[in-house]
């Protein structure tokens, strides 16, 4: 599923465009007025100073809307740029998106180099290209163009005309992004009569100015950027920018302004959809023959959409929202997030069991309750429950107003256990398309227990520093999907090669032999990886002791290097990770000195470590856990003395010497 609203995307980079065989234009000189005054205009206000210089900057982004009397929109933008710094050099190549509901009635391009020269780029400089997704196939396509001379201190500019479809009656305006916007506009024209309301997120709402003529405008000015750049552990950029949703509607029609009616547009969209065909309901009932418990009927269904029906994208005009009939679907066995999540409708009330959409959105944040919008860029599903029905393998289920219980799935996902819920999801919102009852619904968070990874190791180390043993590693949950994610699609060789390279990461001059990886397509079971490691050198000597490190691989550590942190902490996933190291120490030693046991419990992350001796065996036992997804920037100097802690404990070593 796409997110067809979206806001403008002003910047195509040049690497895309080079990919796509377009070269940029060449430069040549215009007329001193082929440069228009609100460009110059633009390009002598006064900025704040800012902290860390950004690579560029918008001096302008001007956006006026039309509502013509269909209902669909006529957009007119101005945008002007300075590029700052080197890097900023891509901010002269601009896109405009549009597709087969759409139309770019025209686009014009201009800078002002950093010499004071003046150009435009021609029409016939202009191209237009398909958009470059994960999609099979999808009517996107931008107009694109390059700026000439778009160095540092260089002034580019674009001004376009779009007309947009009406798929829903709605706006976007995004207050801020990735560079810093010093004029923001946004303006309204609508003819007697309508009506328009707003919504707001993560700030106060901005009143709007009435133009006269039921024209009305809203101004933003130097509202700080989001810079993500250097921030470790970072929150999706979508999920903190500041923004207004506007929806309007005509003389006599209530403007809709709340999830409901968004719900219930999207029932009117998928009507039909997902019905069973008789060839459907063979397979579902097939499927479950002999199964009586819900949880497993369920279940088997969802094992077919997730494993049978491949994930492709179709997606013309409206089908950015709109699935496929489920017909469709199960007869090509493909699909993408919606139609899989409306083929697993269908077959699910083939026997008997109820669910419908959720629409969500894979960046946690982005979607806000008290923001109704059609911001969600992805699709999965909500299984209702029979009243009172319990099973052990029900995690991710919520509870709708009216007292109904749903079990979220994404059939899409293919490595997450059903009845849970993958990390990017957990803690976000999204639309439960139920109707007249439809609502916004918070994704619960799996527990740590759900999403764990046990590494367990005997080894034995000899008298000149190697080190040899066999390891075992036991993951489920997010923590099992990674793994099946990275190792599912390799072959032996290549797993091999990327075991190496995780292990590279902890020891030097070591060889792997006996990998073995079990459960690897049981998503419901855990992933095991067994290998055995031989390493020279693991020991250091020192005359006649040895110094050698309890915690034998695998890091913990976060480096976080800011002093001072704006943004939340990113966590993920809850998690549950435990290391437990046995090292048999060479014959005639003993340990003469062990690292301190650590413990630190910060509430929403805990650590504890101990180093023991068991006769001629060092053992070294940890565990962290992680009990919240987030952390507000406030708990930023706890996160770091955690992160300390672990650091001190990983770096901690055992001293042997030979036993007199």
């Amino acid at each position: 599923m796409q997110n067809r609203i979206r806001g403008r995307v002003h910047l195509l980079s040049i690497a895309c465009l080079l990919v796509c065989g377009v070269a940029p234009p060449q430069a040549y000189a215009g007329h001193k007025d082929s440069v228009p005054d609100w460009v110059r205009e633009a390009a002598k206000e006064m900025l704040p100073d800012y902290h860390h210089e950004p690579n560029a900057v918008v001096l302008l982004d001007d956006q006026e809307y039309t509502v013509m009397p269909n209902g669909h929109l006529l957009l007119h933008e101005r945008i002007v740029k300075r590029i700052l710094r080197p890097q900023g050099r891509d901010e002269a190549s601009f896109g405009v998106w549009y597709n087969k509901d759409s139309k770019v009635n025209w686009m014009h391009i201009w800078s002002i180099g950093p010499d004071g020269h003046e150009y435009a780029v021609k029409d016939n400089e202009q191209v237009d290209v398909a958009s470059l997704t994960f999609a099979l196939y999808e009517d996107d396509r931008v107009r694109a163009g390059h700026a000439p001379a778009g160095d540092p201190g260089a002034v580019v500019a674009m001004e376009y005309e779009e007309q947009e479809p009406y798929y829903r009656a709605e706006v976007l305006w995004a207050l801020q992004g990735e560079f810093p916007i010093h004029r923001n506009k946004l303006t309204l024209q609508m003819l007697p009569g309508f009506q328009f309301d707003t919504q707001w997120k993560k700030r106060d709402p901005i009143p709007p100015v009435n133009l006269g003529g039921n024209r009305w405008q809203w101004e933003a000015v130097d509202v700080p950027h989001i810079d993500m750049k250097d921030v470790r552990l970072a929150p999706p950029e979508s999920g903190l920018r500041q923004m207004m949703v506007l929806h309007y509607a005509g003389p006599g029609t209530a403007v809709p302004e709340d999830w409901k009616s968004i719900g219930e547009w999207y029932q009117g969209l998928t009507a039909g959809r997902n019905s069973a065909t008789p060839a459907m309901a063979a397979k579902a009932q097939a499927l479950t023959a002999g199964l009586t418990d819900f949880y497993a009927k369920a279940n088997a269904i969802d094992d077919f959409v997730r494993g049978q029906v491949r994930y492709v994208a179709v997606e013309v005009g409206v089908g950015g929202y709109q699935p496929h009939p489920a017909a469709d679907i199960f007869t090509n066995r493909y699909g993408d997030c919606k139609d899989k999540s409306t083929l697993l409708s269908a077959m699910l009330g083939a026997v008997g069991i109820r669910s419908t959409w959720l629409m969500v959105d894979t960046r946690r944040g982005t979607i806000d309750p008290t923001m109704p919008s059609l911001m969600g860029n992805h699709m999965i599903a909500a299984i209702e429950l029979p009243p009172g029905y319990t099973a052990p393998g029900l995690h991710s289920v919520v509870t709708a107003k009216s007292g109904k219980r749903f079990l979220l799935t994404d059939p899409t996902w293919e490595y997450t256990p059903f009845g849970q819920i993958e990390d990017n999801l957990q803690g976000s919102y999204g639309l439960l398309m139920d109707g007249g009852d439809s609502q916004v619904i918070q994704i619960p968070v799996m527990g740590p227990e759900l999403n764990t990874r046990t590494r367990t190791a005997r080894m034995k180390l000899a008298a000149d520093g190697s080190l040899s043993g066999d390891i075992v590693e036991r993951l489920y949950g997010d923590e099992a999907a990674s793994f099946r994610s990275a190792f599912g699609d390799r072959d032996e060789h290549n797993r091999s090669e990327l075991l190496d390279h995780r292990v590279n990461g902890y020891l030097t001059d070591f060889t792997l032999s006996n990998v073995k990886i079990d459960n690897l397509p049981d998503v419901d079971k855990e992933a095991v990886l067994s290998y055995s490691v031989t390493a020279k050198s693991y020991a250091k000597t020192m005359g006649p002791l040895l110094m050698v490190r309890p915690r034998v691989l695998g890091s913990d550590v976060v480096h976080l290097d800011e002093k001072h942190r704006v943004y939340p902490l990113n966590l993920r996933a809850t998690v549950s990770l435990h290391d437990s190291y046995d090292v048999e120490l060479p014959e005639g030693y003993v340990v003469d000195e062990m690292p301190e046991p650590a413990k630190k419990d910060v509430g929403f992350a805990s650590y504890e470590s101990k180093t023991t001796v068991n006769g001629t065996t060092l053992h070294y036992e940890r565990t962290y856990t992680v009990r919240e997804i987030e952390v507000p920037a406030s708990r930023y100097g706890d996160m770091r003395e955690l992160m300390g802690v672990i650091v001190n404990d990983e770096r901690g070593s055992a001293i042997l010497r030979k036993a007199q």
